[in-house]
């Protein structure tokens, strides 16, 4: 795990390290340079496997660089990683693992991201210069300025973060999960291909395939510990991890209000499967630390307010000594863990309707600002109905609430080259289209920035078995994932973890943010900044103060709020 960085074009060697040291929180074990006639490659590198897997990496004629794990390596005949990425030449699809890369062979610079996109890659460039780096900052830091790009507030209010090439920066991109930049140096143009897809499905073994995944995230020169809700994806991990490596050290975050917290259960899987487990208590003292030391570190918007609590936990794990965790993560997107799945499903029968014009024109007519009420207009008029299920506006919101207009429709324009991917696939199941349009979304989006972001500001190294693409092709190639929620995980896990939790009825994950906001200053001062700034219509944002006060809107609010005090801090 690390910080990648590069320029090609003429630079400034003082101003290029500098950039390269705002990313040291995300390898502070050593760093590596490679510099040539119009050419800076920087490594800052987190030592997990391989004292001497150095970077940057030297074969002949090519020059790479990557920040993550190749955890296939050996398929390569490499003895690290690091070796594999330069073997793999060119033919970078045969990768598996978390990563973003980059290598030059003397023409050509290649820049790639694994399928689900676990690890951020950035990028800018103009006529003069092509610059990359795993953060905004250290780009930000080299060019000396920086300018809000308008164009991303919409979709960021659509889904909490942006899903495309975007970022709220004018001129600074980020590579999509699976994607391939091909930069030619000579004639300064880029092109992009897909790197790799996990869009397919087979029969293969899905308990098999689960326990190799958590195996394959325990290599390494140091031991693994895990995350614990007391939810059925984590705990499974748990479970299987404790059983691979012998011992496991779990953490799990919990409240003094118990309506909240839910440490009873990680504490039985915890008991279950013989970890050794630690209970970390985040209280208001902690929530407003935590939130201001993301408010300054954090390159866009905090769009999920969990992030608060897992940075605090991050921090509390490395007092521990750890380097490496393993989390959850994507259980509810492969294995419909979300009942709006379930929901959309239903809704899309609607489409059948033989005689719906009357209902197209109803719902045209009686207009509601409710999501509902946009989920079935979406399905009378023929528009794409799921968006995700982490979309929190819909455009008919954004149109009331923005001091712009919103087009209906809009937030469908974030999503144009994942929709190019699924035709591409030449699937056409429902219900997979959903957990990918959420993979890409929710996950590589939201969750995933969420965890890159505050497990590397405690130079930690979060590790997620079950975005795993063989386990993603066997669980799409079953059609019982369909029969009810997390059926398929869920039938396996029984056979690890305690049936309580296999049982327990899903709670999405909240604490009492809400109530400590509403008791503190931030109120006034997000009323401050918009009308200072002019973004939302100060009724429409009174109005969901109001209502957040009372636990409705609340990601609504929450959205709005990380967004004010982000513009504040940069712009």
């Amino acid at each position: 795990m690390c910080a990648i960085f590069g320029i090609f074009g003429e630079y400034e060697r003082e101003r290029a390290l500098a950039a390269l040291h705002t990313m040291r929180h995300r390898g502070p074990d050593s760093e590596g340079i490679y510099e040539a006639d119009g050419i800076f490659l920087g490594h800052e590198r987190l030592y997990i496997f391989d004292p001497e897997a150095s970077q940057p990496v030297r074969k002949g004629a090519l020059v790479g660089l990557f920040n993550g794990e190749i955890y296939n390596y050996r398929d390569f005949g490499a003895k690290n990683d690091t070796e594999a990425l330069l073997a793999a030449y060119p033919d970078f699809a045969k990768l598996q693992g978390m990563f973003v890369f980059g290598v030059y062979d003397g023409e050509r610079l290649y820049l790639g991201r694994d399928v689900f996109g676990k690890k951020p890659l950035y990028y800018y460039y103009d006529k003069r210069l092509f610059i990359f780096a795993s953060e905004i900052k250290a780009i930000i830091a080299y060019l000396g300025k920086k300018c809000f790009n308008y164009k991303t507030l919409s979709g960021y209010l659509s889904f909490g973060a942006l899903p495309n090439r975007q970022t709220f920066y004018e001129g600074i991109y980020k590579l999509l999960p699976g994607e391939l930049l091909t930069y030619d140096t000579k004639r300064g143009k880029i092109e992009y291909s897909e790197l790799n897809s996990f869009l397919r499905t087979d029969d293969g073994d899905l308990e098999e395939r689960l326990r190799s995944a958590v195996h394959k995230r325990l290599q390494g020169d140091f031991e693994a510990a895990a995350l614990l809700s007391g939810g059925v994806d984590s705990s499974f991990v748990a479970a299987i991890a404790k059983a691979e490596q012998g011992s496991l050290a779990t953490f799990s975050i919990g409240y003094e209000d118990r309506r909240y917290s839910e440490l009873p259960y990680a504490r039985l899987v915890a008991d279950h499967i013989g970890s050794e487990h630690t209970e970390v208590l985040f209280g208001a003292e902690e929530f407003f630390a935590t939130f201001e030391e993301l408010l300054s570190c954090y390159d866009e918007p905090i769009g999920d307010s969990a992030s608060v609590p897992l940075a605090y936990l991050f921090s509390q794990i490395k007092q521990q000594g750890f380097r490496v965790v393993l989390s959850g993560e994507g259980g509810d997107e492969i294995f419909l863990g979300y009942r709006q799945y379930f929901e959309f499903l239903d809704l899309l029968q609607a489409a059948d309707l033989k005689y719906k014009n009357w209902l197209k024109n109803y719902f045209r007519a009686h207009f509601s600002p409710n999501k509902e009420w946009e989920w079935y207009k979406r399905v009378f008029s023929g528009e794409l109905l799921f968006r995700s299920t982490c979309e929190v506006f819909t455009d008919l919101q954004k149109n009331l609430f923005l001091r712009q207009n919103v087009r209906d429709g809009e937030s469908v324009e974030f999503l144009e080259l994942f929709l190019e991917r699924w035709e591409r696939s030449g699937l056409d199941d429902e219900a997979i289209f959903m957990s990918y349009i959420d993979m890409m979304v929710r996950l590589a989006a939201l969750y995933l920035a969420k965890l890159d972001t505050t497990s590397m500001l405690h130079s930690i190294e979060a590790r997620t078995p079950l975005l795993d693409e063989d386990v993603v092709a066997a669980a799409f190639g079953d059609a019982k994932r369909s029969k009810e929620p997390k059926y398929l995980l869920k039938q396996i896990a029984a056979k690890y973890i305690p049936h309580e939790i296999i049982a327990r009825k899903k709670k999405g994950f909240s604490y009492p943010h809400m109530q400590w906001l509403m008791r503190s200053a931030y109120i006034q001062k997000m009323e401050r900044i918009n009308d200072e700034t002019g973004f939302f219509k100060p009724e429409q944002l009174a109005f969901l103060i109001e209502n957040a006060k009372r636990n409705r809107f609340s990601r609504h609010f929450w959205l709005t709020l990380a967004f004010l005090l982000w513009y504040e801090r940069n712009f």
